[in-house]
């Protein structure tokens, strides 16, 4: 496979991972500022922390608009992170890559690119049709990934797209895991309770689960063990990685070289870090280091795998 080609398939679901989270986390958001009665203290803070790169200025004053966030997350140009945005950069490597895609996916995908210039998409998002803009997106990219899963063929384009996704959904996990702890300096003895973490639970698809796996206790360190430790949550640290690992392998099984037995060590001590770490007796201090030191580690395999795989200098 022609590393251009590598290339676009691991950032096409970057991309599509990128946008599935940040539409998560809008319409968690959205639908929560309908409920008067819930102390709000963030808004769409951490999204716009995470997403966006405004100013602390500019998100202190704009993050319980949900005017200006919808159009700015969803069609505004400034923001690179856009949904508009993210599905033409996605767009465009799917057409780079169009003989490794099946042609129901690439069809999906110009779909969603032709849904997102609208000339009236802007002016919906003003009036109450707003939800079922966002709505209808969502349900895009639930058909995007069932498309992907069904119709791909499982060769080299399948493992640089599903080590592209994961990698995206890991350190969406982590970094919107932080975002909610740093304002509680981490404590997980704390006593928050369910409304404050069903904001980040309900981002990370993760609430109902969550209810079912965990009732009548104290949250704050039991978040920790279900969004990181967690083996059956799709979204959690440990599941990303185990898949990230699953097609490491798979590209990697006839290689002797030893830039990937480097990259294959480096992935398996980021991945042992994680997996021996015993959350059950983890300080505050020490949770707060093992998200940075995990999140810092996966960006810089990131890095790495795109210098030996892509020609990136």
């Amino acid at each position: 496979m022609l590393s251009r080609v590598a290339d676009g398939m691991f950032w096409l679901n970057r991309y599509m991972e990128r946008t599935d989270g940040m539409l998560l986390t809008l319409n968690t958001g959205y639908l929560l500022s309908f409920d008067k009665e819930i102390n709000d203290y963030y808004g769409y803070k951490p999204l716009l922390e995470y997403y966006t790169n405004l100013s602390v200025e500019e998100i202190s004053q704009k993050q319980f608009d949900t005017d200006y966030v919808l159009k700015y997350i969803i069609c505004d140009d400034r923001n690179d992170n856009s949904v508009k945005n993210l599905i033409f950069k996605a767009r465009e490597n799917a057409r780079g890559s169009q003989d490794k895609i099946t042609i129901e996916l690439w069809e999906h995908i110009n779909s969603m690119y032709h849904f997102m210039n609208a000339p009236d998409l802007p002016k919906k998002l003003e009036t109450s049709d707003a939800l079922n803009v966002v709505k209808k997106m969502s349900k895009d990219l639930l058909l995007y990934n069932g498309i992907l899963q069904v119709t791909m063929p499982r060769g080299l384009g399948w493992c640089f797209s599903n080590i592209g996704k994961h990698i995206e959904r890991c350190l969406q996990t982590i970094t919107m895991t932080q975002a909610y702890y740093e304002p509680i300096q981490y404590n997980l003895d704390g006593e928050e309770d369910l409304l404050y973490w069903r904001r980040l639970l309900l981002s990370l698809c993760g609430y109902e689960l969550y209810l079912k796996s965990y009732s009548t206790i104290s949250h704050n360190r039991k978040v920790v063990q279900h969004v990181v430790f967690n083996e059956d949550f799709a979204h959690s640290v440990v599941y990303t990685l185990d898949f990230i690992n699953t097609y490491l392998n798979c590209l990697f099984k006839n290689s002797n070289q030893s830039e990937t037995r480097s990259l294959l060590n480096q992935f398996g001590r980021l991945k042992s870090y994680v997996d021996f770490t015993d959350y059950h007796h983890l300080t505050n201090a020490q949770l707060e280091d093992f998200l940075f030191q995990t999140k810092k580690q996966l960006i810089q395999f990131s890095i790495d795998f795109s210098k030996l795989f892509f020609s990136y200098t």
